[in-house]
């Protein structure tokens, strides 16, 4: 006899729509550690620019552990924005870090700051950020312990319905922030 994983099962019609499903409700896979979360996120980039993933969503603390800075993310990046219709939406409670660790992205973003959106939750926000990626295809990257990295990433339905309610919680309540330029006298 033969156990079914029903995770495994290819359905031709989205559960809660009726239409056709973008992706099988696979649970993706896991990984631990700097490494393996880097070629996640690597992984991610790199599906939705071939792809042409209309838009992602990123969320972090302070986005100091994405691989944001290398020169081969910053391109796919590139790759990706030159589609029609793209927007990158990006939430932190500190842009900071990006701007001393990733001078790649910041260079990146000020070329490409009409598709980008950078937003810091308000001040009353006081609890951790969640770390992930969303995108419309439907994709999501979820870290569940920041401190060694470990989380999991693909296509399951009720993992990146939960990643939208929090991501777009967060974005409800939040402003502006990490402009392209600096002003000043």
């Amino acid at each position: 006899m033969t156990i079914e994983d029903p995770a495994e099962r290819v359905s031709a019609m989205d559960d809660v729509t009726g239409l056709p499903a973008a992706r099988p409700a696979t649970g993706g896979h896991g990984f631990e550690g700097q490494v393996e979360f880097a070629q996640s996120l690597r992984a991610a980039m790199a599906l939705a620019s071939e792809e042409g993933t209309r838009r992602i969503c990123w969320c972090d603390e302070d986005f100091g552990a994405w691989p944001l800075g290398e020169a081969e993310f910053v391109s796919q990046l590139t790759h990706w924005a030159r589609g029609p219709g793209r927007e990158l939406v990006m939430i932190a409670h500190d842009y900071s870090v990006i701007e001393r660790r990733h001078p790649r992205f910041v260079a990146w973003r000020r070329d490409w700051g009409h598709v980008i959106q950078c937003l810091v939750p308000e001040e009353t926000h006081t609890e951790p950020l969640p770390a992930l990626w969303i995108d419309s295809d439907d994709q999501v990257l979820r870290v569940f312990d920041r401190e060694h990295l470990r989380g999991r990433i693909g296509f399951d339905r009720v993992d990146r319905q939960r990643a939208r309610e929090d991501f777009d919680a967060i974005s409800q309540r939040a402003g502006p922030g990490f402009s392209v330029g600096t002003l000043g006298l």
